[in-house]
């Protein structure tokens, strides 16, 4: 091919879109990252030079009528040089890094494209707004878990929810669920369906309210019927992997990461393996253990320090959780996942501080439709109290339904008598307007 076809442009990882907010949190710096993707493949090495240009943002401006202003102090990894291999479409990621402190609040890059490729008109800058966010920090004797089906529901509806002593009732609210899937080069990427893209792009109306009230924000990672999984990740996999997690906790702002091995090929009695899939993944079904996840959790931690991010494991079967004398230093949490039960952490012993072995489901259905009520059983309640673990678990809360006499039932026991609080508001799911709760007239609910 002609060289001078390939065109390229300036992209965000993380599928951020135009605009996105790196969030500076309670005076710790922020960070977006960068790449630079050419339309065809060029027959030689691109290389790439990444700037921070404040003129941009003020073209960028006046041909769109925004009002950014350039904030102070950003920078980029490497001196902003990257280069994209003859035959490849894509740069490596580039780190934008976003000190706390400065003012503005915007960050334009652009990009210089030598031999091999040219930098499009249209798509030549990327713009990130950048805001500070003040959080404040809860401790509970007993931490409160939110799985929230953003397929369904908005996770606006977990902020409605306080304690008679001021804290929030949820202290995790975890997004469900990207998944993890392989890309055609056959590594590990997060795939996001459009109802989690959704709250992705709306991170700053729907993450942020929620960390503004103290509760901290997780993705849900869960498999996608191919052969990506926790335990199915190579070496080389689980770095990739790794770095993927890291961007996406820095780009939107997430506190941590909820693993569920589910729904991954090997589960399914159809894994492939690295012959037919690509590197990311081991060879044979018999590869993928539960020493894979420790790795996989490894890898994590290198990128994702313990007091940087929050890893839960929500596990329900002998083998879909980590293993190792490092657990403990791997993760935060563990939740069994068989709602309703009870049951500790079946591999290995952990510190009952870091289990959840009592979990509750908010939903459900009869074989008429009928919603189910919800169950909570006091004898486990208490049993998680007098054992001292440390964590407590809810699934699938919805709008569609009043909880108030359930959660004061379990606040009453794990938080010594307190009670619940409800506003009463509701959030449809892409909505970020609260409307006042109204009982169904068919009383299902």
């Amino acid at each position: 091919m002609n060289t001078k076809d390939a065109v390229g442009s300036v992209r965000s990882a993380a599928g951020a879109k135009m605009g996105t907010t790196l969030t500076v949190r309670n005076g710790k710096a922020a960070a977006g990252y960068v790449y630079f993707e050419l339309d065809t493949v060029a027959n030689v090495d691109t290389r790439v030079t990444f700037a921070v240009d404040n003129e941009a943002l003020e073209a960028y401006n006046k041909a769109n009528g925004t009002n950014y202003t350039a904030y102070e102090g950003a920078s980029l990894a490497t001196e902003g040089a990257v280069t994209i291999p003859a035959g490849r479409l894509r740069s490596d990621y580039v780190a934008v890094n976003v000190p706390a402190g400065g003012k503005g609040n915007a960050v334009a890059i652009t990009a210089v494209a030598g031999q091999g490729g040219s930098v499009s008109e249209d798509n030549g800058v990327f713009i990130y707004q950048v805001a500070a966010l003040d959080a404040p920090v809860y401790e509970k004797t007993i931490k409160n878990l939110c799985y929230i089906e953003v397929n369904n529901d908005s996770p606006l509806n977990a902020g409605e929810y306080t304690l008679s002593d001021g804290k929030p009732f949820f202290d995790i609210v975890s997004v469900f669920a990207a998944n993890i899937n392989l890309n055609e080069e056959g590594m590990p990427y997060i795939h996001c369906n459009d109802q989690v893209a959704f709250v992705l792009e709306h991170a700053d109306e729907i993450i942020r309210p929620l960390q503004k009230k103290g509760i901290r924000v997780h993705l849900s990672i869960l498999g996608n019927h191919d052969d990506a999984g926790m335990r199915s990740l190579s070496a080389e996999g689980a770095k990739v992997f790794a770095k993927e997690l890291k961007m996406y906790a820095d780009i939107y702002g997430f506190d941590g990461f909820d693993f569920d091995d589910e729904y991954s090929s090997y589960a399914e009695n159809k894994f492939k393996g690295s012959a037919v899939s690509g590197p990311g993944v081991v060879s044979s079904a018999t590869e993928c253990t539960s020493a894979n996840y420790t790795r996989l959790m490894e890898a994590c931690r290198e990128v994702l320090p313990k007091g940087e991010s929050t890893f839960g494991i929500y596990w329900y079967t002998d083998d879909d959780q980590p293993v190792g004398t490092n657990v403990e230093e791997l993760i935060d949490y563990a939740v069994y996942g068989a709602y309703g039960a009870f049951d500790e952490y079946r591999q290995q012993d952990i510190s009952n501080a870091i289990e959840a072995p009592y979990a509750i489901t908010l939903s459900g259905l009869d074989n008429k439709g009928k919603m189910i009520p919800v169950s909570v059983n006091e004898a486990y309640l208490n049993k998680v109290k007098d054992g001292k673990y440390g964590y407590f678990a809810f699934y699938d809360l919805k709008s569609s339904r009043t909880y108030i006499r359930e959660f004061n039932q379990v606040a009453k026991v794990l938080w010594n008598g307190l009670t619940v609080e409800w506003t009463g508001n509701v959030y449809a799911r892409t909505s970020m307007e609260a409307v006042k709760f109204v009982a169904p007239s068919d009383g299902n609910q």
